[in-house]
């Protein structure tokens, strides 16, 4: 699939009233996160948020957070949500082959269900790691292999799902920067995102964290 393609196709996913994924954060995501203690403009990056409900969480817990993403009508929903929410966070369209992160620069990288091609993965995940700071978190969730048969979301090709060992080797190898693991597991768990991301499902859940 071709970004401008990949665009098109979210910006009609998010082009309804409704938000797509409803508006409170991932589970996992807000979990792992409420135990950090954000210092004053700690930043966080929040890629492939769609229509904010990460991003803006996070906002409202302290952090400055940052998103990209393919949709501009994603980021029209993200701004809005932010500002019903009383809350302001910094979105760009972009995509991920073609952002440049800035060394150190975050304290914390959060995203869920960020299924890109694992050629593009492979390169493009440890490079981003190089944006997070000394002591700063990964934390992440994306759907499992084993969810290819499962009715309650995700892609349906098994090089968008992740196998957690090649995930692992990827975000932890020779390319990406040291990173010590708090967290990696397959897990079951039952998801109430919104009619698109509903029930029973696989999932890859990842903490890990910036060791210089």
């Amino acid at each position: 699939m071709s970004v401008k393609h990949g665009a098109a196709m979210w910006d009609e996913r998010f082009s309804g009233e409704v938000y797509a994924y409803g508006t409170e954060p991932n589970v996992w995501v807000a979990e792992q996160v409420a135990v950090l203690a954000p210092t004053k403009g700690a930043r966080a990056l929040v890629p492939a948020d769609g229509e904010g409900r990460n991003a803006v969480w996070l906002a409202s817990q302290g952090w400055a957070a940052e998103v990209f993403d393919l949709s501009q009508q994603g980021r029209a929903k993200a701004m809005a949500l932010a500002e019903q929410c009383g809350v302001s966070i910094q979105y760009e369209v972009a995509d991920l082959a073609e952002v440049g992160f800035e060394e150190g620069a975050y304290d914390l990288i959060a995203f869920s269900w960020f299924h890109v091609p694992s050629d593009l993965r492979a390169v493009h995940f440890p490079r981003m790691l190089h944006a997070l700071s000394p002591g700063g978190h990964l934390i992440c969730e994306g759907y499992h292999t084993s969810q290819m048969p499962m009715s309650s979301g995700g892609p349906k090709s098994l090089d968008l799902l992740w196998d957690l060992p090649t995930v692992l080797e990827e975000l932890t190898g020779p390319h990406a920067p040291p990173m010590r693991i708090v967290e990696a597991a397959v897990t079951s768990t039952v998801l109430e995102e919104s009619w698109l991301h509903e029930g029973l499902a696989r999932v890859v859940r990842l903490h890990l964290v910036r060791e210089s």
